[in-house]
């Protein structure tokens, strides 16, 4: 199976000379300026990222390849201020992932926070990220069709990330993780189903799934036991029929298949995520 090429991510990096100095890196589809500089070197940043965007702190990655991060955002305000405080008032954080927009005008604090709310369920709903933020930013005063604009944003920064060696995939139905030693273990997600989801509240049955794959176009139903419809047949698990809707390519169901909120866009993964935290606050109760 051969991969299409608009599942490839172009982007322009721009390599500078010293490793004190920011990689900075293009999207041109999405309309991106992002940048990688370490938490030893953010003083070197320019005065052009002090404009509003979004960062994500990311600290080393342990044995068994799972790694810490916090999502914030800035507006009015620029990144490279923003960063500067956090040299002193958070010390966990090894190298930062900086966002903006590349357009005349930058983002404003409404699409600022809904893409703080946006990386927040990613990195949440991601198998060895363990995320700083004690609660998930909201912000609902984002038009739709902003929303629909910004949703693009979100696919090169996950894979800027898997780049940076701090993989916000999810796991799939199998359960089981390799870490950077070799050694395998079990994901915090195993055993919850799509039917999990369904007794929750979180789906229902006819609920319709959309890809998330701009370069796999598809659309799916959530069956009232769990399973899938795609192309009038049945799958057993989101992962199948993502396999089906991508001509029997690999694919994580999880992360491949969305519904369409309010507030947006959100992913199978992320409603795993957030019945996973309402089962394990229920149980501490």
């Amino acid at each position: 199976m051969i991969e299409r090429e608009a599942d490839l991510l172009p982007v322009t990096v721009l390599l500078p000379e010293t490793a004190a100095d920011p990689i900075v890196m293009y999207d041109a589809h999405a309309a991106l300026r992002l940048a990688v500089v370490e938490q030893a070197h953010v003083r070197r940043l320019g005065l052009e990222w002090n404009r509003p965007g979004n960062y994500v702190l990311l600290d080393p990655v342990d044995a068994e390849g799972k790694w810490g991060c916090y999502v914030g955002m800035t507006a009015p305000g620029g990144i490279r201020t923003r960063l500067l405080d956090h040299l002193t008032n958070k010390d966990h954080w090894r190298r930062a992932l900086l966002i903006q927009r590349d357009t005349t005008h930058s983002f404003n604090s409404a699409q600022v926070a809904w893409v703080e709310g946006r990386l927040y369920d990613l990195l949440n709903a991601a198998e060895n990220a363990q995320l700083h933020n004690k609660v998930r930013p909201v912000d609902e005063t984002l038009p739709a069709f902003d929303r629909a604009t910004l949703e693009a944003c979100v696919l090169p920064i996950s894979r800027v990330l898997r780049l940076l060696g701090h993989d916000p995939a999810t796991a799939d139905e199998s359960g089981v993780i390799l870490s950077q030693t070799g050694a395998t273990r079990t994901s915090r997600f195993q055993g919850i189903t799509v039917f999990h989801l369904l007794q929750a509240g979180m789906l229902s049955a006819g609920t319709k799934l959309t890809s998330t794959n701009g370069a796999w176009p598809a659309s799916a139903e959530v069956l009232s036991d769990g399973r899938i419809e795609f192309a009038s047949d049945i799958y057993p698990t989101p992962s199948a029929a993502g396999k089906a809707a991508k001509d029997g390519g690999a694919v994580n169901g999880w992360d491949f298949w969305a519904v369409d909120e309010p507030s947006g866009r959100t992913t199978l993964a992320t409603l795993r995520a957030r019945y996973s935290e309402t089962a394990a606050a229920a149980n501490t109760n």
